[in-house]
């Protein structure tokens, strides 16, 4: 008989031990109110459940960067003779930046040429005393030894030859790199070293400024790896926008192209990157700069979404307040899957088109009767909000 009694005490429906958290809740929350009766019959917001995908509204704090970012080194040594642009100005492409002192490259220069001249006069020579030489071979008036010596010494001139030409070649390049030149074009940085400086080319001290494209920029940002999941399907059906908010100047009206999203999850933060392509032709965005890039154009699964604060989390699990077919709260217990910004998924608990209170919920208690107004699940807490205009007609009518 003892065994009967305890077994019917611990099978107990599992929804009274939530209603009875929830009334602990509640009773708690009404001493803290002070000590005002509740009315008699509450007034409390309830949203009407229906399986439906909802928009995602996916917003990240990202940060801008050039799509091309060149260090300016210099290429030979020497002075830094001056500098031809303005630290922070845009400038083109092969737009000089700096001149390097040339006097010691033209000399050089100068003295390649001469040494070309005369290999080639080498050369020259060399070609006629080898057409001679072949021709008499064949006559039969010189011996083979002559004629391969003349073959070989024709070689070795045309190799002198070759080589001053590249070594001329080389001092030319050389030259040409006394005028340090914009590889792109961009917004220049501060000057590394000033006009009156030793440069020496492969060192430290080659470093001159810095260009970064401003046509063009990355949107870094990073994901939570479910969010990514749901990003990565979209991209394969088509392409991705990025939305870009710089700080309080509202939104950008021009989207970003998301082309790019990490296939690794980062171990310390949990996150995937991603990185999206602006189109800065504008100018509306600077290198480096924060903002708030927003996916577009993503949706959850269909499912039953309900607003995060209409769950009540208790010991004994997450509850919600449905109000049944004769307007009376009753305790409902939930099992919750997957979060959408302000919603979450209710995977067990909820059917279609059932009212499940979500303001309100201290006014309410198991089988009640409640005066339930109906608002959509994306409405604010409190319900929609009122415009200014139809409340002041409203009180004006009132008085």
């Amino acid at each position: 008989m003892n065994r009967r009694r305890l077994g019917a005490r611990s099978g107990a429906p599992r929804w009274n031990s939530l209603a009875a958290s929830a009334l602990v809740a509640i009773a708690l929350a009404a001493c803290s109110g002070g000590d005002a009766p509740p009315p008699a019959t509450p007034e409390v917001n309830v949203v009407v459940t229906a399986v439906q995908p909802i928009p995602l509204d996916l917003k990240y704090s990202a940060r801008t960067r050039g799509e091309r970012e060149v260090e300016v080194h210099a290429r030979v040594s020497g002075i830094l003779l001056k500098r031809y642009y303005r630290e922070g100005d845009h400038v083109a492409a092969n737009a000089l930046l700096f001149k390097i002192d040339p006097a010691s490259f033209i000399a050089e220069v100068e003295r390649l040429r001469g040494l070309e001249a005369m290999e080639k006069a080498r050369l020259a020579e060399a070609t006629e005393q080898r057409d001679r030489l072949v021709t008499l071979f064949g006559k039969g008036f010189i011996s083979r030894r002559d004629r391969d010596a003349a073959v070989a010494a024709h070689a070795s001139a045309q190799a002198s030859a070759d080589a001053a030409r590249a070594a001329l070649r080389q001092g030319e390049l050389n030259l040409a790199y006394t005028e340090v030149r914009a590889p792109i074009a961009g917004i220049t940085g501060r000057e590394s070293r000033s006009e009156g400086s030793l440069v020496e080319a492969g060192a430290a001290s080659s470093l001159l400024t810095t260009l970064v494209q401003s046509d063009r920029l990355y949107i870094d940002f990073a994901l939570p790896e479910p969010e990514a999941q749901r990003v990565r399907a979209a991209m394969k059906r088509g392409p991705v926008s990025v939305r870009l908010a710089p700080g309080s100047k509202g939104e950008i009206a021009e989207a970003a192209k998301l082309e790019f999203l990490e296939t690794r999850v980062d171990a310390d933060s949990g996150t995937v990157a991603a990185r999206a392509l602006y189109e800065n032709r504008n100018v509306r965005l600077a290198p480096g700069q924060f903002v708030v890039a927003r996916v577009d154009g993503l949706s959850s699964p269909p499912g039953i979404y309900i607003p995060a604060r209409a769950v009540l989390h208790t010991p004994e699990g997450a509850m919600g307040w449905v109000v049944d077919k004769d307007n009376k709260a009753q305790p409902r217990p939930l099992k919750l899957g997957l979060s959408a910004g302000n919603l979450v998924e209710v995977a067990e608990g909820l059917a279609a088109g059932e009212r499940l209170i979500s303001d309100g919920i201290l006014k309410v208690q198991p089988g009640a009767a409640v005066k339930a107004v109906v608002v959509d699940i994306t409405d604010p807490p409190g319900g929609p909000a009122k415009e200014p205009a139809k409340e002041k007609k409203a009180t004006e009518q009132t008085k």
